[in-house]
C-alpha cells in the first residue's frame, strides 16, 4: 500500500525521528541530572516516559511510514510492559546484568507498577509527535477528509 503523495517522505521522516531519539537521550540525561529536584512520583517514574519515547522514535527510524506509527507505539509500550515483569524474574546472570548501570537503565531492577503510566504516557506521545512529523494529522488541518 502506497502513503498519500501529500505526505512527508519517509526520508524526511526517517530524518525527524533520528532527531527525536537524539532528544529522547537528552531528556533522560536531564531527566536523570534533576530528579533529585522533582516531586516524589517524578523522581521515581517519571524516566519511563523517555524510555518509551526513544525506543518508539528509534523503531519509526526503521519503518518510517505512518501506517506503522500506531503499530510501533502499541508494540513498544507492550515490551517495555513485559520488561517491567521480567523484573520479577531473578535469575544471578540477570540479577549481575541489573547491577550494572547500563543494565539496569535498559531491563530496569526492580517491578513497580507504577512505572507503567508512565509507558502508556511515552506510547501515546510518540504517537502524537510521530503523527504530527509524518503529516499524519497536517491533512486533518489542511481540510482535507482523512484516508
Amino acid at each position: 500500500m502506497r502513503e498519500p503523495s501529500n505526505l512527508v517522505s519517509p526520508d524526511v521522516n526517517r530524518l525527524f525521528a533520528g532527531l527525536l531519539c537524539l532528544a529522547a537521550v537528552i531528556a533522560c540525561f536531564a531527566y536523570d541530572g534533576t530528579r533529585a529536584a522533582l516531586p516524589s512520583w517524578w523522581r521515581d517514574h517519571g524516566g519511563g516516559i523517555p524510555y518509551v519515547f526513544f525506543w518508539i522514535s528509534f523503531c519509526f527510524v526503521l519503518l518510517p511510514y505512518r501506517r506503522w506509527i500506531v503499530p510501533i507505539s502499541l508494540g513498544v509500550t507492550a515490551v517495555t510492559c513485559l520488561l517491567e515483569f521480567l523484573q520479577l524474574w531473578k535469575p544471578p546472570w540477570l540479577m549481575e546484568i541489573r547491577a550494572t548501570r547500563f543494565g539496569a537503565a535498559l531491563l530496569g531492577s526492580g517491578f513497580t507498577w507504577a512505572d507503567f503510566p508512565p509507558y502508556f504516557i511515552g506510547g501515546v506521545l510518540g504517537v502524537l509527535v510521530l503523527g504530527g512529523i509524518s503529516g499524519n494529522w497536517r491533512r486533518r488541518s489542511e481540510g482535507s477528509k482523512p484516508s
